[in-house]
């Protein structure tokens, strides 16, 4: 049974191995592509989930971190409160003048002792004053006296009397209790007692107002970084600190909603990250709520736009795999044309003209048509011997070319450069190409005898691009040409020997930043009856010419290298075409080598006139 189910298994892997053999390598090709792009498409898809998920691990791991910063912020606060309580109490002043309050009737003594404890209130209230307290207060069935006049305007009597009663109930121990509903403040309250001799009398009830707002909005300002957060802070059912823009209702469900790990809850349309911590040495639960709209809308932005980068990607990725897939096919199809040519009539492929010549070719494709070629060479020196000396020929002609420059061919093949470097984004190559590509057409395709400084300069812009990709910042190049003068007609390539001459002495010699400037001024006509002349300046630091090299070299006193050789051939050519009175010369000004020309100043419209 089980050798008949692996013969059915090999049967079918057979089968469907001729089916993949049958299939065109076109085809073949564009699976693959496609195939692994659908593999790319998934985990980067993948990569986006994981991301969003971690992001919020992290925002959670932020937020928590900064609510128990917050949480210990206002712990502190209050301790520090309490701490300034208990000095209240047991302050001798405030002692002395409360017991003066309780065993006399003595009018001018009350208002002596009435002075005392404000003043002291006073002093404790400022040392408290940032971590929340708002106001102070000492009452008993006497008087009361309180660092804030109008302090029923924050404080109903209702809720201070239930304050005072929790004191009474404690016997000088710190009570907490909620102020007003929607007053997001605290009180403490405590009992003061006679400590003179331990009789612990009651004297009267130390009262703090503290503010949350001013503690919660302290203690998040350097935590949080989102300025939207919202807060709550709360004692079992009893709501300490709710935000105004919060119900009952919405409370209720945040509080009720709340886990251990991080969660979002959406209230009135709006969505937000909560977590929560409790405040150390209180019964206070604190949440914190972070809004988590613009978060995820961020995300969603992001993950919309790479989405979309993705898809153009993939989509230019397709096309461009698939015009590749068909131009490499196209060789390998006009190699079966060759074959079945070939096979039809021998003679008959060497009269085909095919639009590649793979001779030239160094890749498989080449390699496959040369191989072909050669083959069938073979195969007719062999069926007709006087085939040879078409052959020895043909040898001779592919010899010839391959000696010879093809400026088309040239242009074709920088361009399959330039075109393949934009199409993996490196535009560094993809400039250099262009460049060499203008410089090459300028020197290869020109005829003319004169060019305009204009098109000179576009020659040294190109020439300079590429240099300055080789040196970048240590090379530093400035035209200051004259519209009016980018007319002018000159002898090709000599302005460029001379940049190249400055960029060899000077920047390939030097460390620091090469100058190289371009200047131009024409020179009106003089009396000895010369015409109107233009003058051509290129400067460059960090050289020097030496003096009378003109001369040395021509008369070759000074062995010329490539760089003489050019300045002679320069000075020559201008000679030649305008004159003796005009020419090359090269002298020092400052800390600049200048190359002087001197052409007459004629224009494309004054030559044809």
């Amino acid at each position: 049974m089980t050798q008949k189910f692996y013969a059915f298994l090999h049967s079918v892997s057979r089968k469907i191995r001729h089916r993949l053999n049958d299939i065109p390598l076109f085809q073949k090709l564009l699976f693959i592509v496609l195939n692994n792009v659908f593999l790319i498409v998934i985990l980067l898809v993948l990569g986006l989930f994981i991301c969003s998920s971690a992001y919020n691990r992290l925002l959670y791991k932020t937020t928590a971190g900064n609510l128990t910063y917050s949480s210990y912020t206002i712990s502190e606060s209050l301790k520090s409160i309490e701490a300034v309580s208990s000095s209240i109490i047991a302050a001798p002043e405030i002692q002395s003048a409360l017991t003066d309050v309780a065993e006399s009737n003595d009018m001018p003594a009350w208002t002596n002792a009435n002075r005392i404890i404000n003043n002291s209130l006073q002093t404790y209230h400022a040392s408290v004053k940032n971590n929340g307290a708002s106001f102070l207060m000492i009452q008993n069935e006497h008087f009361s006296n309180s660092t804030y006049t109008v302090w029923k305007k924050k404080l109903s009597e209702k809720t201070f009397k239930t304050a005072v009663e929790a004191a009474d109930e404690r016997n000088g121990a710190v009570t907490w209790t909620p102020a007003d509903p929607g007053s997001n403040s605290l009180l403490m309250s405590r009992k003061i007692r006679k400590v003179n001799n331990l009789e612990l009398s009651h004297l009267g009830t130390l009262v703090i107002y503290v503010d949350l707002n001013q503690i919660i909005e302290k203690a998040n300002a350097a935590a949080n970084q989102y300025s939207d957060s919202q807060y709550i802070l709360c004692s079992g059912n009893q709501m300490i600190y709710v935000p105004d823009i919060f119900t009952d209702e919405e409370v209720h469900e945040i509080i009720s909603s709340s886990r251990d790990k991080y969660q979002t809850i959406t209230l009135d349309s709006h969505t937000y990250f909560t977590v929560h911590n409790r405040i150390p040495g209180y019964n206070m639960e604190y949440y914190s709520l972070v809004p988590y709209d613009e978060i995820i809308r961020t995300l969603h932005t992001s993950a919309a736009f790479f989405l979309v980068i993705l898809l153009i990607g993939v989509s230019v990725i397709i096309v461009v795999s698939y015009h590749l897939i068909r131009s490499i096919l196209k060789h390998f199809n006009i190699l079966i044309q060759k074959m079945e040519r070939f096979s039809q009539d021998e003679a008959a492929l060497l009269s085909t003209k095919y639009d590649s010549d793979y001779a030239y070719r160094k890749d498989e494709i080449g390699r496959l048509h040369q191989g072909f070629e050669r083959m069938t060479k073979r195969i007719q020196n062999l069926v007709n011997t006087n085939y040879v000396n078409e052959l020895l020929t043909r040898e001779a002609q592919i010899k010839a070319l391959e000696s010879q420059i093809n400026p088309h061919f040239l242009y074709n093949t920088l361009e399959s450069i330039n075109w393949r470097a934009k199409a993996v984004n490196n535009q560094e190559i993809s400039l250099m190409t262009e460049s060499l590509g203008s410089l090459l057409r300028a020197t290869l395709s020109n005829k003319k005898s004169l060019v305009t400084l204009s098109y000179e300069l576009s020659l040294i812009n190109s020439y300079i691009t590429i240099q300055q990709i080789r040196f970048e910042e240590r090379l530093e190049f400035e035209s200051q040409i004259p519209e009016n003068l980018k007319n002018a007609l000159l002898p090709p390539l000599t302005l460029q020997p001379l940049v190249e001459n400055a960029i060899h002495y000077a920047l390939e010699e030097i460390m620091e930043t090469c100058y190289i400037t371009i200047q131009a001024e024409e020179l009106p006509q003089d009396p000895s009856g010369r015409e109107a002349a233009l003058k051509i300046l290129v400067k460059n630091s960090g050289s020097a010419f030496e003096d009378n090299l003109l001369e040395l070299l021509d008369t070759q006193q000074k062995t010329p290298n490539r760089s003489g050789i050019g300045l002679l051939n320069i000075n020559k050519r201008i000679k030649l075409l305008f004159g003796d009175a005009y020419g090359l010369s090269l002298y020092n000004e400052d800390e600049f080598a200048v190359a002087a020309i001197t052409i007459p100043y004629r224009t494309e419209e004054s030559v044809s006139c």
